[in-house]
């Protein structure tokens, strides 16, 4: 029987697509901050598939609040064999105009939670010598953000956290590893942005969110690779 999954950030965008991928054969976790409906339809299709799901809502940046809904998570489903880190936000603020406020936002829901979704996971995982991790980070981490310093920074900090943990916890047998989408095809990618970006990619279109999908469910599955980040991209840094 599969572990079950986690998957933070998962109402829309990326996180719909990656509990679609892994509710084929895991039972999911569907965490939320704000959308409560787009995540019950989310847990719906999981359902649909012949699989478990829950949602919850969840402040990722509140380290407390992560312990509950890891510990509901278990209560529920069992424990926790797939973490994958997708919550984020964008605020696309100039570093000199933008508030405290955003930064910090940017940075704790980013990094920090990411960082306390997996402590919360760690334990079980070891205790079961076995674990997946997967962080979403992006390629304003590998390659700096243009518009979003925070944003870059914080993405940046997940390539090192997974480093990190796999050279911690591979010998566990946890596989950490990263995917770093390009621009993909969600409501967080700005419309107008869109046709000038197809123009620069060698593929002619962005990236579907199902294609970043599929390579978090090689990670979720790895006993081989870890500590790796692979860039999602289309091929539009080459």
């Amino acid at each position: 029987m599969a572990p079950t999954a986690l998957v933070t950030g998962a109402s829309g965008g990326i996180g719909r697509s990656i509990v679609r991928e892994l509710g084929r054969d895991h039972d999911v976790v569907v965490h939320y901050h704000s959308d409560r409906e787009s995540a019950a339809a989310v847990a719906e299709d999981v359902r649909g598939d012949g699989r478990d799901a829950i949602i919850h809502q969840c402040d990722v940046s509140d380290p407390d609040d992560v312990e509950r809904m890891v510990d509901h998570a278990r209560d529920e489903l069992g424990e926790i064999g797939v973490l994958v880190n997708n919550a984020g936000v964008l605020r696309g603020a100039r570093l000199e105009t933008a508030s405290d406020e955003a930064i910090q936002q940017t940075l704790r829901v980013n990094l920090e939670g990411a960082v306390y979704c997996a402590r919360a996971v760690l334990p079980e995982m070891r205790d079961r010598g076995e674990g997946r991790i997967v962080n979403v980070s992006s390629t304003a981490g590998t390659d700096g953000s243009p518009t979003d310093v925070a944003y870059g920074a914080s993405k940046s900090g997940l390539l090192g956290l997974t480093k990190s943990l796999a050279k911690q916890y591979t010998e566990d047998g946890i596989f950490a590893n990263a995917v770093a989408p390009g621009p993909v095809r969600t409501e967080m990618f700005a419309e107008e942005r869109r046709p000038a970006t197809r123009e620069a990619s060698p593929i002619d279109r962005l990236v579907a969110p199902e294609e970043v999908a599929e390579v978090v469910r090689t990670f979720a599955t790895t006993s081989a690779i870890a500590g790796e980040t692979l860039v999602v991209d289309g091929g539009i840094r080459l």
